[in-house]
């Protein structure tokens, strides 16, 4: 696909209404674009089942979300190695039922899009394919979301049309910046990070940073990191294997997992902030769940005459309630000013149901 000028109509962000912000892209149980700072890690290729299977491992340990690796490869990237293709699929799937994380790998001909949409959660075009329409409609079509990685030679403009090809097609989208090639010997390439928020600006499409293709030392990985979160980035891609120097495939473009635990660790509040969000989320579909159960209590009661409120009920929820959060060290006075909110908020609902009903 040709380079395309923006369409005239788009507005910046700043230009849009208050209450438009960074789409939400679901992947699985993990979000991005909702303030927190998913990580996606895993070897440039599936290799074998030990190595997926350690590397999903300490992915999971460390606090990672989604599991990413190649399997399918095109000739040109693929060099010596012999990608697993199919294989390699069923050995992420396999990786993810055991650890319970979500799964990511390339498209990178049309005809593997409805192959790999059965097996993962996420899909990624690679740089090298950022400009072939056939490739950006065909994942488009599976309906999973789908990860734009820009291109080394790549312009913002025609970055966000490959995207908008993608969501046109009916994905969700996330853009990656990665890099571009640079001039300087010290520096194989440089990372844009400017384009995160000029992205932001320009588009609703959350985007995640992948430092490592192009910096040049794995050193570098860790500082350029922090500055994409500092950035206002809503992810980060690390390549990671348990032995870089005997990778197949791209040997010594890897952290190894000792490194990548490390970097985790730097990234440590951030993850923290990322748990207490997925926890909050829980939270709320929790009382949502709740709320409902309690709506359908009183049109129960409703229909056979029986009082909405019973304070001996009441009373045993909420000492239980207290008697449940000394067992888990928790201070019992906070749970029942929580716990009579709830029941409050559940009374009002019963009571306008029945109203309703």
């Amino acid at each position: 696909m040709s380079e395309q000028q923006p369409d005239s109509k788009s507005q910046l962000k700043s230009q849009r209404k208050p209450d438009v912000a960074t789409a939400i892209v679901p992947v699985a149980d993990t979000r991005f674009g909702d303030g927190s700072f998913p990580v996606l890690a895993g070897p440039g290729a599936v290799e074998s089942e030990s190595q997926i299977m350690a590397t999903a491992a300490a992915v999971s340990e460390a606090g990672g979300l989604i599991l990413r690796s190649a399997t399918f490869l095109p000739a040109e990237l693929a060099g010596d190695f012999n990608p697993l293709g199919t294989e390699g699929l069923w050995l992420l799937e396999h990786a993810s039922r055991t650890t319970g994380l979500a799964t990511s790998t390339f498209v990178f001909e049309p005809d593997q899009a409805s192959i790999v949409a059965n097996h993962v959660d996420l899909i990624e075009v690679g740089p090298s394919r950022m400009t072939r329409s056939d490739v950006l409609t065909a994942v488009g079509e599976t309906g999973l979301p789908v990860v734009v990685h820009r291109g080394e030679d790549a312009t913002v403009d025609g970055w966000l049309a490959a995207a908008r090809a993608v969501a046109g097609a009916g994905s969700d989208v996330i853009l990656c910046e990665r890099g571009s090639q640079g001039h300087d010997p010290r520096t194989a390439g440089t990372l844009d990070i400017s384009a995160v928020a000029v992205v932001q600006q320009l588009s609703d499409f959350p985007v995640v940073v992948n430092p490592a293709p192009l910096v040049g030392s794995l050193d570098l990985i860790a500082p350029l990191a922090l500055a994409a979160r500092i950035a206002g980035a809503d992810g980060l891609m690390v390549a990671v294997h348990p032995n870089p120097s005997a990778a197949q495939f791209r040997a010594g473009g890897h952290l190894d997992l000792d490194a990548f635990e490390l970097l985790m660790d730097r990234l440590g509040i951030p993850s923290l902030r990322d748990d207490i969000d997925r926890i909050d989320r829980e939270l709320l579909k929790l009382i949502a769940r709740r709320l409902t159960n309690s709506v359908n209590i009183g049109l129960i009661k409703a229909s056979k005459g029986l009082p909405m409120e019973s304070s001996d009920r009441e009373a045993e929820l909420i000492a239980e309630a207290r008697s449940d959060a000394l067992a888990i060290g928790l201070d019992p006075d906070y749970i029942e000013d929580v716990m009579r909110v709830v029941l409050a908020h559940s009374k009002a609902a019963q009571e306008a149901a029945a109203r309703d009903a």
